[in-house]
């Protein structure tokens, strides 16, 4: 949530009722904490979050990108707002490894500790752990990765600690690249991980594994630009995506192959290879 001294700021998206679903996703997409959903006028629905210190751009991307959703700063008292803290757990993702919010206690394995910045997700969306299982199968240690959609960093973190990668990390989100580099130092692997302004031409089969926990619109929007920055016989991780999208997904991937899909609570997680 957004501090401004005793006050904190939500946003609230006043939503066509037949578009929440996809505007809930677009939020989560945007690394926040929490999605309430408030009943309104017949028809329409509001939805209210935080997206950060400075959550103008985040704001003005889902206005303009969902015909007839408006968007309305809202503030309460500080002294209730942090009590989310309290709630929240480890996420178990697979064999020994855990995603932990920093201030909880650790269980037994490997740990990713994560500060969420108070806006940016804590690793424990079904997207997320889809695509650290499937970027944890297929990374190497001497592998370079890139994290589009990067949040808190949780993805660029995991795979440069536990595997050893070296990893470029990219979000539109105003506070992406403090909460990365901070994760980033937090395990010890500051060296590691690098944030970039942009991806472009010059990154042309730059990377032997690309992650990309988006939306199913904006992966297939990216789908050329994700496949000519993947190195032939690269590995591409995708997630963000419905059960239901999968197939309109994988369409738009014409120079990959399906190595494998797996689901999660009617989410999918894609991995391709590049011919």
């Amino acid at each position: 949530m957004t501090d401004h001294g005793d006050e904190w700021i939500l946003v609230d998206f006043d939503t066509p009722a037949d578009l929440t679903e996809f505007v809930s996703d677009a939020l989560w997409q945007l690394g926040v904490v929490a999605v309430e959903e408030i009943d309104s006028e017949p028809g329409r629905v509001i939805l209210r979050t935080s997206i950060g210190a400075d959550g103008s751009a985040g704001t003005a991307a889902i206005v303009e990108r969902f015909d007839g959703v408006t968007a309305t700063a809202i503030s309460f008292p500080a002294s209730v707002a942090d009590t989310w803290r309290a709630f929240v757990a480890p996420t178990h993702v697979v064999g020994d490894v855990w995603i932990v919010p920093q201030w909880c206690p650790q269980p037994g394995g490997r740990s990713i500790l994560i500060e969420p910045f108070d806006t940016f997700g804590l690793g424990n969306h079904p997207t997320t752990v889809l695509t650290l299982r499937a970027a944890l199968v297929v990374a190497r240690p001497d592998l370079a990765a890139l994290d589009l959609g990067s949040g808190s960093g949780v993805l660029s973190v995991a795979l440069a600690s536990l595997v050893g990668c070296s990893v470029d990390a990219h979000d539109i989100a105003a506070q992406a690249q403090a909460a990365l580099l901070h994760n980033a130092e937090l395990n010890g692997c500051g060296n590691a991980v690098r944030w970039i302004d942009s991806v472009d031409a010059s990154s042309n089969g730059r990377y032997g594994l690309v992650m990309a926990n988006i939306l199913a619109p904006v992966l297939r929007q990216l789908a050329g630009d994700i496949e000519s920055v993947t190195a032939r016989g690269g590995a591409v991780v995708l997630s963000g995506i419905r059960e239901d999208q999968v197939a309109g997904v994988v369409a738009c991937y014409g120079n990959c192959d399906v190595v494998s899909v797996e689901m999660l609570d009617g989410w999918a997680g894609i991995t391709l290879r590049r011919r």
